[in-house]
């Protein structure tokens, strides 16, 4: 019989437990508020216990099987798979995969992209901006309701607290439902495309990556803005603490099945470190996650990466993006 499952995970487990260790038959983690500076804030968590909201996916229905039909989806469709994806993107002695794995790297990548609660919380915060601005004016004028997309939307007796709980409660289902039709829309295009699938390894023993509660970048050379649907963005998630995953725009059809691999050694691999943790820290929602030791080196090095780059470093910096940039024309990826 189907289970009604009340605390739903934005990130899959079998992501994090890469990040984390195992003890007994139960995968433990690190986590770090994103906003905090010093390693005593540091903690560690089981992973059922991360990355989770209550009924984030539960859709209006009369069975189980209707409320829990995007759960479902992403355990099944996804998650499950998640596992083998990840040893052929690491295992270093894989130079090719086939369609289907291409396609399922390509499909979990941007589903990991669109599915994290931070899309649907900035949304939230935006309606409460627009709701708190019509509330005031209502106030202000005597009126008991404002319009809002052409319905009347009654404050009497609530407040404004009450009213967009309400609100975002009833729109929740749709949001999720319009993530996923867009993720599904972006799949389609980014293997019409035959995006490129690069894997960079940390080459440093004490090189780690870092990882969040929101852990897919996307990025694009040719906009400082980068638009989340648009299919030329470059997409970015570390796998663990030594491996990460590019899905590279626009690559060449005759290489769409080759996983191009690289390892960084020396400055390179301190500076792809660098950037990564940097990334996850930024545009983490809540958290970011990793190893103990992990979280300790972001903090050792957070003064500095957070810190404005010298003209040298910028210089150099750019030299290497440079240089990057034209290695994956150079391999057809861009």
């Amino acid at each position: 019989m189907a289970e009604l499952v009340k605390r739903q995970h934005f990130v899959p487990r079998t992501y994090l437990k890469h990040f984390g260790s195992l003890n007994g038959e139960e995968h433990f983690i690190h986590a770090l508020p994103r906003l905090e500076k010093t390693s005593d804030k540091i903690f560690e968590s089981n992973i059922k216990n991360v990355a989770l909201e209550k009924h984030l996916y539960t859709l209006p229905g009369n069975t189980v099987q209707q409320k829990m039909a995007i759960e479902k989806f992403y355990s099944d469709e996804l998650e499950k798979h998640y596992d083998d994806i990840y040893e052929l993107l690491t295992n270093p002695k894989q130079k090719t995969i086939t369609d289907e794995q291409r396609e399922l790297v390509i499909s979990t990548v941007i589903t990991m992209f669109y599915r994290t609660a931070k899309w649907l919380n900035q949304h939230k915060d935006f309606m409460h901006e627009v709701f708190r601005k019509a509330y005031s004016l209502c106030e202000q004028t005597g009126k008991n309701y404002f319009t809002f997309e052409k319905q009347n939307i009654s404050i009497e007796g609530k407040s404004l607290e009450q009213l967009t709980t309400e609100y975002s409660s009833e729109q929740q289902p749709h949001m999720v439902m319009t993530q996923l039709e867009t993720a599904f829309k972006l799949i389609g295009l980014r293997i019409n495309n035959f995006d490129g699938i690069v894997v960079s390894k940390l080459g440093e023993d004490n090189a780690q990556f870092i990882t969040s509660d929101n852990p897919v970048r996307a990025s694009n050379i040719k906009y400082n803005h980068v638009m989340p649907f648009d299919p030329s963005n470059l997409l970015k998630v570390p796998l663990d603490s030594k491996h990460v995953l590019m899905i590279m725009p626009n690559g060449d059809k005759e290489t769409r099945n080759t996983i191009f691999r690289n390892e960084t050694k020396g400055s390179m691999c301190e500076s792809q470190k660098l950037t990564s943790n940097y990334e996850q820290m930024q545009q983490a929602e809540r958290f970011i996650f990793g190893q103990k030791s992990a979280l300790e080196d972001y903090l050792s090095t957070k003064e500095r990466t957070e810190k404005p780059l010298s003209a040298k470093e910028l210089e150099q910096t750019t030299q290497k993006l440079e240089e990057f940039t034209k290695k994956m024309k150079d391999l057809g990826l861009i």
